[in-house]
């Protein structure tokens, strides 16, 4: 069983995610068990840091976990501080690539299912997690006309680190 987080460290959550895109450039995206924080909202795999851990390695290790996909190439693409009402986490990002022809196993102790999603269609689709829209625009992947409405809250998200 997942160890379940019911309240963030009182120190920012070191976590690291992978936007794992496939052929048509849409993105993977988890539901996130109803028991955890953010219950029912949709993220992209990934998790936290262990003790010791290099943040690629937690990336890599996350997305295995919760997809069932062996990611061998992810390129780091930086680093945001999302400020939201129940903590703070610092999130490293990678990027990777899938063919559709790979089989996603999700860990239903973890995440209630996936979908691929055009990231256009991010603005538009209900329970996104906090900043996903931001994140992927300060990277380049979208053009956020407006303000991102997941951080409707008063969270926020800020780039803290670009990769060269």
């Amino acid at each position: 069983m997942a160890k379940r987080l019911k309240v963030m460290p009182k120190k920012p959550l070191q976590i690291s995610c992978c936007l794992v895109f496939d052929e048509d450039s849409r993105i993977l995206l988890l539901q996130r068990h109803a028991d955890d924080l953010g219950g029912g909202l949709w993220a992209t795999p990934g998790g936290k840091q262990e003790p010791g851990e290099d943040p690629a390695t937690t990336a890599i290790r996350e997305v295995e976990e919760e997809t069932g996909l062996k990611l061998k190439n992810i390129q780091y693409l930086g680093k945001h501080s999302l400020m939201m009402p129940h903590g703070v986490a610092h999130m490293r990002t990678y990027r990777a690539y899938v063919s559709q022809d790979e089989k996603i196993i999700i860990n239903h102790n973890e995440h209630q299912g996936h979908q691929w999603l055009s990231v256009a269609d991010l603005l538009t689709t209900e329970k996104i997690i906090w900043g996903l829209p931001t994140t992927l625009s300060d990277f380049g992947l979208i053009q956020l006309l407006r303000i991102d409405p997941t951080l409707a809250d008063g969270s926020r998200a800020v780039l803290l680190e670009l990769a060269n």
